[in-house]
């Protein structure tokens, strides 16, 4: 379980951090920095180590397609919304993540879905909604762009679930080593989007407004998202289930939380702790129940 909450602490730094990073550089060409270096590294890792088995077969052409459009979409669809949502109410959102994962497993990966699940996640829905409700404010943006950009997470969100999907069947059912899905996914999501920004975003030279604040985060977020948590992720979904993988971004929105208040002096009101209490209990439901099963495997 560390894994899993290093993994989420992670993706919490992305919200707060990635957030900050639209203030000084533009999302496609942020994203191109972090996917296509990333990619380059691990087929260079994967050549170096294990250059005989260095093979493209025809059947993973889809499926490292799928995985480096859906990590494309993860990110730019987090980060366009990210302008505009503050990164806590975004993070909330993508806790909607266990619903589309468990649906989707279900739907693909036949894992067992039954009432002690479905009542876990209700009770992480509602113990939610307080923390919502309190970060919830009108501001002066169009209320039809905020709309907007509360839907491009939910797009980031179930993006992120198929990116699982597909890394669980590239890895498990094609036998793919890792770090050479990881660099071929990468390094396509990477090239897309440094063609969208050559095509939407302003050059000049590069598209950052304030290169040293910015070259700072883009660092930070490249060693930790995709140097650490992409290959994470791709292992706990075959050590875990996807489901329970997705259910412990729950814990995203409190690391989110406690970020913003140490390094942007964000206060936690009383709404942060009902919530956590709530989630707490659906936490320990629905881990009750995957001990149960993996039990029920052994």
């Amino acid at each position: 379980m560390f894994l899993l909450l290093l993994f989420y602490s992670i993706v919490a730094s992305v919200f707060t951090f990635g957030k900050q990073l639209t203030c000084y550089a533009l999302p496609f060409f942020s994203i191109g920095v972090r996917l296509a270096p990333g990619g380059i590294i691990f087929l260079a890792y994967f050549y170096c180590f294990n250059r005989r088995n260095f093979v493209f077969k025809n059947s993973y052409i889809p499926l490292i397609a799928g995985y480096a459009l859906t990590a494309f979409c993860m990110d730019i669809f987090r980060l366009i919304a990210l302008q505009y949502v503050p990164a806590s109410n975004a993070a909330l959102i993508f806790c909607t993540g266990p619903l589309i994962a468990a649906f989707f497993s279900w739907l693909f990966l036949h894992e067992k879905f039954d009432k002690h699940k479905i009542i876990a996640l209700i009770i992480g829905v509602v113990g939610m909604l307080p923390l919502l409700m309190a970060d919830i404010k009108i501001g002066s943006i169009d209320n039809s762009i905020i709309l907007i950009a509360y839907f491009g997470v939910l797009l980031s969100t179930l993006s992120k679930v198929l990116c699982g999907i597909i890394s669980k069947i590239l890895l498990e059912e094609q036998e793919c080593p890792l770090s050479f899905c990881l660099g071929w996914g990468m390094l396509t999501g990477g090239i897309l989007s440094f063609i969208f920004s050559l095509c939407f975003e302003t050059w000049n030279p590069v598209p950052i407004n304030n290169l040293e604040p910015a070259l700072q985060l883009m660092a930070f977020l490249f060693f930790t998202h995709t140097l650490i948590a992409y290959p994470l992720y791709s292992y706990l979904v075959t050590k875990y289930t996807v489901t329970l993988v997705t259910f412990g971004q729950l814990s995203v929105p409190f690391i989110a939380a406690i970020l913003g208040y140490l390094f942007y002096n964000q206060p936690i009101g009383l709404n942060f702790f009902i919530s956590l209490l709530i989630l707490s209990a659906s936490f320990w439901l629905f881990y009750k129940e995957e001990l149960y099963l993996l039990s029920e495997r052994r």
